[in-house]
């Protein structure tokens, strides 16, 4: 199972070829992918600030994704919780934290391009990029 961050679950459904060609491949052959429920929240950020242009409301857009069945979300427990303030991190980005925290409990590499995740020791990465 590899755990998606947010940015690569938009890129998916909207972008695939912002992704290297390495990653494609290794999502392509990924049995399982898995996805925080924190990106969902995320997602719908994104789309309420206009910075993913969509016809859709985010309500919408995000469960039109979900229903592809391409991920299975991983809810936020109190474990995760934990991690994404007690993980030294180098930035405090709420969102980045607590998927990087379920990466941690989960024990499960974490796909993303974000330089600050991909720098992190005790994190197991796949770049995206």
């Amino acid at each position: 199972m590899i755990l998606i961050d947010t940015h690569v679950w938009i890129w998916l459904n909207s972008s695939p070829n912002q992704l290297c060609q390495a990653a494609r491949e290794r999502l392509e052959n990924e049995p399982k992918l898995a996805l925080s429920s924190i990106s969902i929240y995320e997602t719908m950020v994104v789309v309420e600030k206009g910075r993913f242009a969509t016809s859709y409301e985010p309500d919408v857009l995000v469960r039109r994704w979900l229903r592809t069945g391409e991920v299975v979300p991983l809810a936020v427990g109190d474990e995760v919780a934990i991690r994404s303030r007690s993980l030294k991190f180098f930035h405090e980005d709420p969102f980045d934290r607590i998927i990087a925290g379920t990466a941690n409990y989960e024990k499960v590499p974490l796909m993303t391009a974000d330089r600050n995740l991909l720098r992190l020791e005790w994190l197991t990465t796949i770049p995206a990029r």
